[in-house]
């Protein structure tokens, strides 16, 4: 018989285990929710503090870009630094590297933030951040043209096979080590510890390799941005377009262009006031050939004039046309020389041959028949009045050209494109070429869609003005 009481007391204390039970799965759950919060919180925090660190690089690098004239003497904006590829640089170490590589060849290293004026940049796990730079926008060794239609040589795909290309510089966060990383530290990054073996840091899927750039001159290095068990890096970018869109947002950034084309157009006229016949002997120089070498865009001494050449480009060279008219100019001939000493009229020459140097592919130069070196008279306002002419009127000895950004349609990616005048000029600037009556009306204009070119005169009596 059973005993009063019993069996009750039985389920209370069955009930009460299976109470206990709950409560701690309940509480097992919590926790492990609770641990994936906390988990989840640590990685976004870990996510922002390296999305923050890129960016901020991105910001420096391209500051350092837009103001490199303003405290490097001589030269022209558009360079970046070269990456920290020892930790030798600068009084402390972990600056830009005094040189990396060289000429074209892409660099990468550690980011360089003592030369940007940075606190060391760290990523999410504490690492500091890695960088590399197109060969063609590396501040030493200096490519030899520098303006917005230079190429980056960088690309960045993702893991969807989308290329971004005309990359000039990429950002690294590395993250935490994977199997094989060895970030030992050398001893020779103090405050940023570890390494310069990029592979300790940078990684590869066997397919892209983030850790190594092409050695060959001119030769495009593909990074990856996609994430895999092979691949944690982060990375953010700068294209050439990043650059020379902020360049255009600087105040004096067009004007200098404007005015090293005044410049230029004074000079030449300078050497129609040093001819052998006197005052009254305002012959002008031949204009450049364009059947050129490959690499005749990139070096002075290649801007030759040519015998009967009536348009071309600008020349620097001008012994052709000096044969002709016994300049004072002396051997090898170079009208736009650095020193300005044959254009003596030109008191700031030197200050914007550095300008003229790197943009020399974008200048273009039209000759009156009349001021041609072996003209028999140099005057518009007897006959016959072959000079040149501007939206339909005036009389000019001469007129200069700034070829503006490459517009729909045109493109000046090779040295074919760049020999193609159509790929620079517009409207009756192109279609007057090759001007060789001497007497060809050009056009001058806002700036459009459809026209961008500056024009300056050089006028009978070889002042120069806007036209």
């Amino acid at each position: 018989m059973r005993t009063p009481g019993t069996f009750p007391t039985f389920q209370r204390e069955r009930g009460a285990a299976l109470m206990i039970m709950l409560i701690i799965l309940v509480l097992g759950a919590a926790s492990l929710l609770v641990s994936s919060f906390n988990s989840s919180a640590v990685q976004i925090g870990r996510d922002k503090t390296t999305s923050a660190a890129l960016a901020q690089a991105k910001e420096a690098l391209i500051g350092y870009a837009l103001t490199y004239a303003d405290t490097h003497s001589n030269t022209v904006p558009g360079y970046l630094p070269c990456p920290d590829i020892s930790g030798t640089a600068g009084a402390t170490g972990e600056g830009s590297s005094d040189t990396c590589g060289n000429q074209d060849v892409s660099s990468i290293g550690r980011l360089p933030w003592k030369t940007l004026s940075l606190e060391p940049l760290r990523d999410g796990y504490g690492e500091c951040l890695w960088y590399a730079v197109s060969g063609t926008y590396k501040n030493n060794p200096k490519t030899a043209l520098m303006n917005w239609d230079n190429p980056g040589l960088l690309s960045v795909s993702d893991a969807s096979g989308n290329t971004i290309s005309d990359v000039v510089a990429v950002v690294f966060a590395p993250g935490p080590p994977l199997s094989g990383d060895n970030r030992t530290p050398s001893g020779s990054a103090p405050l940023c510890g570890g390494n310069y073996t990029a592979s300790n840091y940078l990684d590869s899927d066997g397919t892209h390799n983030n850790s190594t750039v092409s050695g060959t001159a001119n030769a495009t290095s593909n990074f990856y941005s996609g994430t895999s068990s092979q691949v944690n890096d982060r990375l953010i970018y700068i294209t050439r377009q990043d650059i020379w869109n902020a360049m255009l947002k600087r105040n004096d950034f067009m004007t200098t262009l404007k005015t090293m084309t005044e410049r230029t157009a004074e000079c030449i006229a300078d050497y129609g006031r040093r001819n052998y016949g006197g005052s009254n002997d305002k012959r002008l120089p031949w204009s450049g050939r364009l059947y050129n070498p490959s690499t005749d865009y990139k070096t002075d001494s290649n801007y030759d004039d040519e015998d009967g050449r009536m348009a071309g480009r600008l020349p620097y060279r001008v012994n052709t046309s000096d044969s002709e008219t016994y300049n004072q100019i002396s051997s090898p001939y170079y009208q736009l020389a650095s020193d300005g000493d044959n254009c003596p009229h030109v008191a700031d020459w030197p200050s914007y041959y550095p300008w003229w140097s790197n943009w020399k592919d974008h200048l273009f130069y039209s000759l009156a028949w009349n001021f041609r070196p072996n003209s028999g008279s140099t005057s518009c306002y007897s006959y016959p009045y072959y000079c040149l002419s501007v939206n339909g009127s005036g009389r000019y000895a001469a007129v200069v050209i700034f070829a503006g950004q490459a517009l729909a349609g045109q493109t000046r990616a090779t040295d074919s494109d760049r020999l193609n005048l159509s790929n620079y000029l517009e409207g009756s600037n192109i279609s007057s070429y090759p001007n060789s009556s001497g007497r060809s009306n050009y056009q001058s204009g806002a700036t459009s869609s459809s026209f961008n070119d500056v024009l300056y005169c050089i006028n009978s009596d070889l002042s120069v003005t806007p036209c």
